[in-house]
């Protein structure tokens, strides 16, 4: 489905590109889903007649349900939840109010407060992977089973975002944007700790940090401000006298299955299919390449900040990079050669993408490290040729570059 543009004053979101999605691009009275993608984790936002009704994804999926429940509704057991096989459903969690609300267990209040705190911590999250990568975008009329939509729990978007902004903004003016609420703080140098802090505070950090809740969990479970929370153990982290750890996600709470990932009983995880960056300002660039490596089954990253583009792919690790030829600032020659100075970029295939195919330029390519050379327009056959054949077979660094119309 495309999003369609409209006509919105969206004041100080307008540069914000969730915000002008939610608010601007969004077919009028949409009902359905839209995913949203990096290349470490996913969401899905659900819509009903244009509003938002849930959100499932993120890092820590049931963990944040866990903390939600216990803070809004820890009077009522799911112990004795149980569903029907037919009665699977993606959004379990959603399925569960539903069902505790109809029966009169969960009173509207209640259920509120479920939706809005779930909905503010995914958009804050959103917002904070937005804020470090490009993200990706796809709507579908697949939603929520109507039958299980609450209406008097569904929330405009020009109501919870700007407060979600807010807190976003005052996050990031603290310093504190590299640094997710879902990460565990652990004490690692306790001696150390117990020596520089003073009494007072050394006992508060011991009770704060048990190295197994997060920093929104500990926020919730002392009742104390998050941000707060944070910049009071920031300068125990920047000393390297705690460590802020990724952890897993708890089980599911108890019930019945349904299709959430339960990472304590899953099984082992599989490989993950290649990931393929391409550096190029053309959204348009950007766009079709990931169209041809979805098509192929490949994960795709697209970097159209040729300044962010370094960071952005040491931290992403791709399997094969494209580089745009010319592009403001850094063109794809300077940054072939930075990514050839990391160890771990030695061997990746990186493939130069312009629209001359000129001797000068694949010399130039040659020197500067480049695997391949790629005249515009591309073409999906020939592009996914060139990815498989470089997976299966990476090339050597001295292998003899080549242009599109005889490497392939």
């Amino acid at each position: 489905m495309q999003l369609v543009q409209k006509k919105m004053n969206t004041n100080e979101n307008s540069n914000n590109k969730l915000f002008n999605l939610l608010l601007n691009q969004l077919p009028n009275q949409f009902t359905g889903k839209l995913e949203i993608k990096s290349h470490r984790h996913s969401w899905i936002l659900f819509f009903c007649i244009g509003r938002l009704v849930w959100a499932i994804g993120g890092a820590h999926y049931n963990r944040r349900f866990h903390k939600i429940w216990h803070q809004f509704c820890s009077n009522i057991s799911l112990d004795k939840i149980k569903f029907r096989e037919g009665d699977y459903t993606i959004c379990y969690y959603y399925h569960i109010m539903s069902v505790l609300s109809r029966r009169k267990s969960l009173t509207p209040p209640q259920t509120k407060a479920v939706v809005l705190a779930n909905l503010k911590e995914v958009l804050f999250d959103i917002l904070q992977e937005q804020s470090q990568q490009e993200l990706t975008y796809n709507l579908s009329d697949a939603g929520l089973d109507k039958s299980l939509i609450l209406m008097s729990t569904v929330i405009p978007a020009e109501t919870i975002l700007p407060p979600i902004n807010k807190l976003w903004l005052e996050w990031e003016k603290s310093n504190l944007a590299p640094y997710s609420p879902n990460l565990v703080p652990v004490i690692t140098n306790a001696k150390q700790l117990q020596k520089v802090a003073k009494n007072n505070s050394y006992n508060t950090i011991t009770k704060l940090v048990d190295g197994k809740h997060s920093l929104r969990e500990t926020a919730a479970l002392v009742n104390k401000d998050l941000r707060q929370l944070t910049l009071f153990l920031i300068p125990y982290i920047r000393n390297k006298l705690i460590e802020l750890q990724e952890v897993p996600d708890k089980k599911r709470l108890e019930g019945s299955p349904g299709l959430e990932p339960d990472v304590d009983t899953a099984p082992s995880p599989t490989k993950p299919q290649p990931l393929i960056a391409c550096v190029d300002d053309s959204k348009e660039m950007c766009y079709l390449l990931e169209k041809i490596m979805n098509k192929g089954g490949y994960r795709f990253l697209g970097i159209q900040d040729s300044i962010k583009a370094l960071v952005m792919i040491i931290e992403a690790k791709p399997d094969i990079i494209f580089l745009d030829l010319m592009m403001p600032i850094a063109n794809g020659y300077e940054i072939c050669t930075q990514l050839r100075r990391v160890p771990m970029f030695e061997n990746t295939p990186i493939v130069i993408l312009t629209g001359n195919d000129g001797v000068v330029d694949r010399v130039r390519a040659k020197m500067v490290g480049a695997t391949g050379y790629l005249t515009k327009p591309i073409e999906p056959k020939k592009v996914l040729a060139l990815v498989k054949r470089y997976l299966q077979n990476p090339p050597s660094p001295d292998a003899e570059i080549k242009s599109d119309s005889s490497d392939l």
